[in-house]
């Protein structure tokens, strides 16, 4: 009996490593060509497995992308939110999350490169998640160092800028350096938070006269 439990153990041991293995094949190949344009067969090729393997542990497209998901995120930096919420300003607060988020951002650049959460249901989900997630993080920041009301415009606004399209733009379209990118968002994030003073009117300016 003890015999028969270890195989057992062993071979479920044996397919989990197996499974792992064919997600890390098929998270390269995403990176270099994308999930659309990699196919069951180059994954088997890539994992030196039999297409059949593949199959057998990825029967659908979405329970091969959650595979490959896991696999990535595995490794992804985390965001240190209790970090960024013990910060002692918004300032620093906004430094924080940045650094965390570009961080992010770099990790996961050769698969969000290929923009297919706009083509891939389960990628768009994914996406979608991240954004509920980076934007309450974002309505706590400002809440503690604001005021306690509801800041909808300008959580909308910081979660723009710290979009991934937003750095990829700056990073890879203009080509700005990490320092530079930075700035930029910054200063993005700290326009969008003060609030806009009223500039006077050319009738009002003649009154002041």
């Amino acid at each position: 009996m003890a015999t028969r439990s270890y195989h057992s153990e062993y071979r479920r041991r044996q397919q989990a490593e197996r499974r792992a293995h064919i997600a890390a094949a098929a998270a390269a190949l995403h990176a270099r060509k994308g999930a659309n344009g990699t196919s069951y067969a180059d994954i088997a090729a890539e994992a030196r497995v039999s297409l059949p393997t593949v199959y057998a542990h990825f029967p659908t497209q979405r329970e091969l992308l959650e595979g490959c998901t896991s696999h990535v995120a595995a490794s992804a930096p985390v965001v240190p939110a209790d970090k960024i919420l013990a910060a002692p300003d918004l300032s620093a607060a906004a430094g924080l999350l940045v650094e965390a988020v570009m961080e992010r951002h770099l990790h996961f650049e050769p698969w969000l490169a290929w923009r297919e959460d706009r083509v891939i249901p389960f990628l768009a989900e994914m996406s979608a998640a991240w954004r509920e997630e980076l934007g309450a993080l974002i309505a706590r920041v400002l809440k503690q160092h604001l005021s306690p009301l509801e800041h909808r415009e300008t959580v909308a606004g910081w979660e723009s800028v710290l979009s991934f399209d937003f750095w990829y733009r700056l990073t890879r379209g203009h080509q700005l350096s990490r320092p530079a990118v930075r700035r930029v968002i910054m200063r993005s994030l700290d326009a969008i938070a003060r609030p806009q003073e009223a500039r006077p009117t050319k009738a009002s300016a003649r009154r002041k006269r």
